[in-house]
């Protein structure tokens, strides 16, 4: 099937004035030259699929044919290339049995429309893109000045069936992703809903270290269990048996992951913030002797991250060693010391957590690269502190839960983002699409 389009277009200049060329691509954009072809195409393949059907417009013999014209319909859409308006015709199968339709549009055979919505997929997916770091409201006001927008509404609607549908997308695609780094983390965003004042929102991020260090959303949910999290997982094998756990210091979190062969890398830059706050609740040291602390503790804790970048490519195994014993001495000094100071609290919290600030020392040993920090999700939580978590902003679950898809998978997997959205738009079908352009300029009038 084949629509050729010849189109005429006429530019006229005033001489006396210097045009920007950012002002004559705009006037360009402004005509709908796009809308236009793209209506002119439509209208032409619908023509050619009516006369195959019914024969051409008032020929003799049409009416001993067995599909009939049957009039026309006006139908709205609106995709990136502006609004459309497409006259389509009906044709009338006079032999139709009770299983087949008396009455259809043969376009429909050839181009699809998003059922009986007027803004197609791909606007609603840009929408959708901008609804991610924006507000719906914000999203309509920063999008129109580009293409049309749906409304805050129609935008709403939308985030939630594509969330739905790359949670989906990205759950299909998890088995046998075997991550062997798991770095995990919460937080909290407000709830409008009646049996909840907060939504507990887990994040798992997996990193796979065997070449390139490569970082993708294995999971996000709201308002369940890191053991349901770990354990769904485990089942997908979406993480190996032996991975290492990098978090903070949540209990729950630990021992959700932690079991078997698998190791916790507490995240270094925790350590000194919740020894700070140990402190402080011990109420047993000044300010600046708390500071003091804390800061040789933290010193301990980064030069043995130093010794470990430094000697680990040389495979200088009897340094590393020697600098993690040095560091659990250290801590294990200093933990009874608080203890001995009254600071009881400070001091448990050394000898719980001693072992789990050195074990991506201990990896390095054998040559394996395991992060020393979770930066990775805490930057991922700051994208979902952006986006959810203002002070007027109040979520059902079900909308929380697909926002925090789409702003997550872009943010950790680009990638697989695209491949969802190639997938909604059905790009593959592009390679049964053939175009050519030619374009011929004419001498005009100066």
């Amino acid at each position: 099937m084949h629509a050729t389009i010849d189109a005429q277009f006429t530019v006229s200049l005033d001489p006396d004035k210097t045009l920007p060329l950012a002002t004559l691509a705009e006037s360009l954009t402004e005509i709908q030259l796009e809308a236009t072809i793209l209506e002119e195409i439509v209208r032409s393949l619908d023509e050619r699929l009516v006369e195959a059907y019914c024969g051409e417009k008032h020929a003799r013999g049409n009416g001993d044919r067995r599909f009939q014209r049957a009039g026309t319909t006006t139908r709205t859409a609106v995709t990136t290339a502006g609004e459309h308006e497409f006259t389509l015709h009906h044709v009338k199968d006079t032999a139709a049995t009770e299983d087949d339709p008396t009455y259809f549009r043969p376009l429909e055979d050839l181009v699809e429309f998003d059922g009986q919505r007027i803004y197609q997929e791909d606007v609603s997916l840009q929408s959708t893109d901008l609804a991610t770091s924006l507000s719906f409201r914000d999203a309509v006001a920063h999008g129109d000045g580009f293409t049309p927008m749906p409304s805050k509404t129609t935008i709403n609607r939308r985030v939630r069936e594509y969330g739905s549908k790359l949670g989906d997308f990205v759950r299909g695609r998890l088995p046998g992703t075997n991550a062997d780094t798991v770095v995990p983390d919460g937080t909290k965003c407000h709830s409008q809903d009646d049996h909840c004042t907060y939504h507990d929102v887990n994040v798992t991020l997996g990193q796979t270290t065997e070449e390139d260090t490569e970082t993708t959303l294995l999971d996000v949910n709201l308002n369940d269990s890191w053991d349901e999290t770990a354990a769904t997982l485990e089942e997908t094998e979406a993480i190996t048996d032996d991975a290492t756990v990098v978090s903070d210091a949540e209990n729950a979190l630990v021992d959700a992951f932690e079991n078997g062969d698998r190791s916790h890398q507490l995240d270094l830059v925790h350590v000194g913030r919740t020894l700070g706050y140990k402190l402080w609740k011990d109420d047993a040291f000044s300010l600046s002797e708390r500071k003091a602390i804390v800061s040789g503790v933290t010193n301990d804790l980064f030069h043995l991250k130093n010794s470990v970048a430094l000697h680990a490519p040389r495979n200088e195994r009897l340094a590393i060693r020697e600098r993690i014993d040095q560091t659990l001495e250290n801590l294990r000094k200093e933990s009874w010391r608080l203890e001995r100071q009254d600071s009881p609290k400070a001091a448990a919290y050394l000898r719980e957590w001693a072992e789990a600030t050195v074990t991506f020392a201990e990896l390095a040993l054998d040559q394996q690269q395991v992060p020393w920090t979770s930066n990775v999700v805490e930057r991922a939580m700051g994208e979902v502190s952006k986006r959810c978590k203002n002070q007027w902003m109040r979520w059902s679950e079900a909308g929380l839960e697909s926002l925090l898809w789409l702003n997550l998978v872009q943010y950790a997997d680009p990638e697989q983002f695209a491949a969802f959205a190639d997938e909604l738009l059905e790009r593959s079908a592009k390679t049964a699409i053939t175009m050519e352009v030619s374009t011929e300029a004419t001498r005009g009038e100066l």
